[in-house]
């Protein structure tokens, strides 16, 4: 869902239109807060002294290459990309 917002909200923020700098900050928003919904249950359902929901299927690949990419580099990335959007989001406003 956050990624297919993103679309009309670079359309509408590129064209200039008044309430784009909101639906952007909102979206932004929107991003960091999924992730970290991600990011929690990603740790409840891990084997490890966190999980705390036991799925029928064990979770013991997460951290074996490739699907360590994901939250080692994927995750922190793309919430460093919504950070550096909404810094660039308020130094434009100004």
């Amino acid at each position: 869902m956050t990624g297919l917002l993103a679309v009309p909200v670079a359309i509408s923020l590129a064209a200039g239109r008044l309430e784009a700098r909101k639906a952007a900050v909102a979206w932004n928003v929107f991003g960091l807060l999924d992730f970290a919904i991600a990011v929690s249950i990603g740790l409840m359902i891990a084997p490890g002294p966190l999980q705390v929901i036991v799925p029928s299927i064990p979770n013991a690949t997460a951290g074996i290459y490739p699907n360590v990419m994901v939250p080692a580099f994927a995750v922190p990335s793309s919430i460093l990309l919504h950070v550096l959007s909404l810094r660039q989001l308020r130094r434009c406003s100004r």
